[in-house]
């Protein structure tokens, strides 16, 4: 099978990558092993903690960033760019790059975010919170959000909270099964009447509050049942990220999936890559798992495989690699120096990864991989719990990646 770029790993850089590309008429595949890091989004992008002006300052303390490989002078325009890329997918999301604004975690914390998904509660900053009333709904039985939790979070910051729960006939039968009370299988049951006599229910519970929160249990094909909620109700309303597989999240893997296929992409789930062929430099072609005896070639290709948590990078006791084509690694030859004493403190592991040059290519053994792209989570240089930055350096490296491909900007200024 012949494409222009095989990219490898069906997650956010995979799909950026690839709708980039697909837009600007390449032929291109997608091999995905598996369910990505979406399904279990917060249901924010983040850019970085510190705010997007500490970026620029990387290049003195962090040279091998991969904001630092992508560059000052396209990464504003990428980010810039983000929200049309996902809104053309059907994902609505708010946020400015220029301005982080917070969000609300499952346990109640406000983590800064660069955007959110426009059903999510957010807020522009702490004092926002200060003398809101807020009525935090919990569904009977259902064990992924903490309401307590969230209510206590806001009242941190000056908010008056009250708990409430709601039961309905229809969830209480999925309680039946341990493992059937879970958000996906809810939002499967939130539509049409039970939606409507679930919004009446919680329409019945409010008193004075000016804003209502839900879990994220909405619309797992469309935002549509949200919207409708919302319409039902009356007031405002925003959900709060779950502690299990998100339902938006997964619904943002569907919609970026099928506006790369409108666009003529291919791709390939439930598939793994398990060699390649390389000729002068120059990866050549690609085998998988269901495809032993017919090889994928490109001219190009992108990895996007993750970092430990999909596999991306692996470790044995001799040291960290990539398991793949085997590129050369940035990481501690030894491992007393993986990671810290306590846990809460900045973990090294967290920036190992894949070196690249200046236009994310990498090398293998020293030797320059010409025609192959390293993209998000898998490079070396990021630590994206401590610096907030995870999906800013997805986004930002598989658009980068695209234009080098493709040699002009995918997107405007």
């Amino acid at each position: 099978m012949r494409y222009d770029t095989l990219i490898v790993g069906g997650g956010l850089g995979g799909l950026v990558s690839g709708i980039a590309l697909a837009r600007n008429g390449q032929r291109v595949a997608i091999i995905s092993a598996g369910r990505s890091a979406l399904h279990f989004l917060s249901g924010s992008l983040e850019l970085y903690a510190d705010g997007y002006e500490a970026i620029v300052k990387l290049a003195e303390s962090h040279s091998d960033h991969p904001y630092n490989s992508v560059g000052s002078e396209h990464l504003e325009r990428y980010l810039g760019a983000t929200k049309e890329i996902f809104e053309r997918a059907g994902v609505a999301l708010v946020g400015d790059h220029r301005r982080n604004h917070l969000r609300l975690s499952p346990t109640g914390a406000l983590r800064p975010a660069w955007l959110t998904m426009s059903e999510y509660v957010t807020f522009a900053s702490r004092g926002e919170i200060e003398g809101r009333r807020v009525l935090v709904v919990a569904l009977e039985g259902y064990l992924d959000f903490y309401p307590e939790f969230v209510a206590a979070g806001l009242e941190r910051c000056g908010a008056a909270c009250r708990v409430v729960s709601v039961g309905l006939d229809e969830l209480a039968r999925l309680r039946e099964s341990a493992t059937e009370m879970r958000a996906a299988n809810i939002s499967r049951v939130l539509v049409g009447p039970v939606l409507e006599r679930l919004a009446h229910k919680v329409r019945g519970l409010i008193e004075d509050e000016e804003l209502v929160l839900l879990p994220a249990v909405f619309g797992l094909e469309s935002s549509e049942p949200f919207e409708r909620f919302r319409e039902l109700l009356g007031s405002d309303v925003r959900v709060v990220a779950t502690a299990s597989a998100s339902v938006p999240g997964v619904r943002m893997q569907r919609l970026l999936v099928e506006e790369f296929t409108r666009l003529g992409g291919d791709y390939i789930l439930g598939d793994r890559v398990t060699d390649y062929r390389a000729e002068e430099g120059r990866i050549v072609a690609l085998r998988t798992v269901k495809h032993r005896d017919e090889e994928f070639t490109a001219d190009n290709f992108v990895l996007s495989t993750g970092s430990f948590f999909s596999h991306g990078l692996d470790s044995t006791p001799e040291g960290i690699f990539e398991p793949l084509f085997g590129l050369d690694i940035s990481a501690a030859a030894s491992r007393e120096e993986w990671t810290a004493r306590h846990i809460l403190d900045t973990q090294p592991f967290q920036r190992f990864g894949v070196k690249v040059d200046g236009h994310l290519r990498p090398t293998i053994d020293g030797g320059e991989v010409h025609n192959l792209h390293v993209v998000g989570a898998v490079l070396a240089g990021a630590d994206p719990v401590k610096e907030g930055c995870g999906a800013g350096v997805v986004v930002a490296t598989a658009l980068r990646a695209a234009e080098e491909i493709l040699g002009h900007r995918v997107t405007r200024e």
